[in-house]
């Protein structure tokens, strides 16, 4: 837990009473807030001073803003709680300037009361004041933490600067406490944790040469790209204006109460310097006792990257599951189809009725039955060794008597029969009349041997018929399917 916290009073505060005459408000962007509160009676006249009066609870107190000028009285008297008053002086050795005027000593943590006496023109911009321990602390107040606190952690090439500030419209002067922060590389980064319900970064930024600078904000995981640029015709570089205190470089008013985390990181430097002078927030605890530790350094960020949230969105979350989902549906649903196949589709009869041709004797050139692939029947002559077919070769024949009748002609193969129409459930099928018509191939073929060979010749065509019966049993046997189609040879 930090042991320092100021809090910030804008100059139109109502907790401070201006006195000794009429003071001025002077509008311009340098003055935090935009406004700065001063007594201008008091420098029109030397014999007029100006005083003011605030209660406030904390243990010390301090102002910003210019000092008189130089032909003015560079001190004033201070009273503190009624007590014995005191007389201090601006400590500027070269007035007029923008800076802090006065800083009171430390004091108990309470409620006080001061007065300031013979004030010969100086300005009021803001006013801080220390918290204690037991300091009353609500959304309404505003927090600011130096560029030189702790609770700021830098990385990279960040350099710590003390220059004064050059201006030509106003005096110049002093950042707040002395310095700033200042950064022209790209990756450097700053990061800062606070509880609160609203944040800003203000600095000095140089209107003196044109550029350009791009510094990334990530709030809670949110990123912000600011970009500054300065060109040839900006009016604060054309006016000559040089440089600007307070300048806001980043606000976010609409947080939730809680603790929150800024990354500052410089992504793009181009002729410009960026410039952190400090941070204000709202606070979300009501003490500096209640106030959360929030000293853990935060994860370095990668030095040329701004530093992203790296958890998984709610989003990525419910795109997986609805995904895996989905993949479980579609294989249930798969495995339901392939049952309802397996269901539907019976075994299948492995019994297959091999389908039998005519093959063509090589010595006859008439044809003879055979299965397709397999078993060959062919009509050989009596007494032939050889199986393969001779050519010109025949055997030798009884002398025929002259008068026997001659053979009858060999009438021409059948045609096929037509297909029988559907509708006629007795009608052979088209397979059992091409066997019906092989079959009176077949006995032609017998008639003609018949009448023409031997007895040997006799014999294998009986064979040829017992074979014709078997081929006919098997195809009833087979429950009269006809075997497949026939392929001519």
């Amino acid at each position: 837990m930090s042991t320092e916290l100021l809090l910030i009073l804008d100059d139109k505060s109502n907790l401070i009473k201006y006195g000794g005459g009429k003071w001025s408000v002077h509008p311009h962007v340098r003055w935090l807030g935009g406004t700065s509160t001063w007594p201008q009676f008091a420098v029109d006249s030397a014999d007029a001073f100006a005083s003011l009066e605030l209660t406030f609870q904390g243990t010390s107190i301090a102002f910003i803003g210019n000092t008189p000028p130089a032909q003015r009285s560079q001190n004033i008297t201070v009273t503190i709680d009624d007590g014995a008053p005191y007389n201090t002086s601006y400590n500027d050795p070269n007035p007029q300037n923008y800076l802090q005027w006065y800083q009171s000593p430390i004091l108990s943590d309470g409620t006080h009361k001061l007065t300031l006496d013979g004030i010969g023109g100086t300005s009021v911009d803001f006013v801080a004041i220390s918290a204690g321990p037991k300091t009353p602390l609500d959304s309404n107040q505003t927090v600011i933490v130096d560029d030189d606190n702790p609770e700021i952690q830098y990385n990279g090439g960040w350099t710590r600067n003390r220059d004064p500030l050059v201006c030509i419209e106003l005096p110049s002067g002093l950042p707040f406490h002395n310095g700033t922060h200042q950064s022209t590389l790209v990756g450097d980064v700053a990061s800062f944790r606070f509880a609160g319900t609203k944040v800003a970064v203000f600095g000095v930024f140089s209107w003196e040469k044109t550029g350009s600078l791009a510094v990334t904000y990530t709030l809670d995981g949110f990123p912000t790209v600011n970009t500054y640029s300065v060109t040839p015709t900006t009016p604060e570089f054309t006016d000559g204006l040089l440089q600007h205190q307070n300048y806001l470089l980043f606000s976010n008013d609409s947080l939730s109460a809680g603790n929150h985390a800024l990354v500052i990181n410089v992504t793009q430097v181009n002729g410009l310097v960026f410039s952190m002078d400090y941070i204000t927030y709202a606070p979300s605890f009501t003490s500096l006792d209640s106030k959360p530790d929030l000293t853990q350094p935060l994860p370095s960020p990668s030095p040329k990257h701004s530093t992203t949230d790296k958890r998984p969105s709610v989003g990525a979350i419910i795109g997986a599951v609805i995904g895996a989902l989905v993949c479980l549906c579609a294989v249930f649903a798969l495995f339901i189809i392939f049952r309802r196949r397996r269901r539907g589709n019976p075994p299948r009869n492995d019994y297959i009725a091999e389908p039998f041709i005519l093959a063509h004797n090589q010595n006859t050139g008439r044809p003879s039955p055979t299965a397709k692939g397999a078993n060959v029947l062919t009509l050989e002559p009596r007494g032939s060794a050889d199986p393969s077919p001779v050519p010109n070769q025949r055997r030798k024949r009884r002398p025929e008597r002259t008068d026997a009748p001659a053979p009858p002609p060999v009438p021409p193969p059948a045609p096929p029969a037509p297909d029988p129409p559907a509708t006629e459930p007795a009608a052979l099928t088209p397979r059992q009349l091409e066997i019906q018509r092989r079959m009176q191939e077949l006995e032609s073929l017998i008639t003609m041997q018949g009448s023409a060979q031997d007895d040997d010749t006799d014999r294998q065509i009986a064979q040829l018929r017992a074979r014709v019966d078997e081929l006919l049993q098997e195809n009833a046997r087979l429950g009269g399917v006809p075997p497949p189609a026939y392929a001519p040879m």
